[in-house]
């Protein structure tokens, strides 16, 4: 392989490469619906600033003062699961 490259032949793994991708979209689909849920909680929670957590990145990254980051760990969680399906 190392003196003729073009005859190399790796296997693509096609059929876990697609489960993985089903799984990561399930996964996604289960945060996506907590997180709404959890927006809905908060919309409601007339405590501090939840109620713009949904709809205002200042105020959700600002969670932590208000003692409650729910909402921004399904955020980064969330973030970090699209970054690795996307690749």
């Amino acid at each position: 392989m190392d003196l003729q490259p073009e005859i190399s032949i790796f296997r693509r793994f096609g059929f876990l490469n697609s489960q993985n991708l089903l799984y990561y979209q399930a996964e996604l689909t289960i945060l996506e619906k907590q997180l709404r849920d959890r927006q809905g909680i908060d919309c409601l929670d007339t405590k501090g600033n939840k109620r713009q957590y949904g709809v205002n990145w200042y105020w959700l990254d600002q969670s932590a003062d208000d003692g409650d980051t729910i909402q921004l760990d399904l955020v980064l969680k969330i973030r970090h699961t699209l970054k690795e399906y996307s690749k």
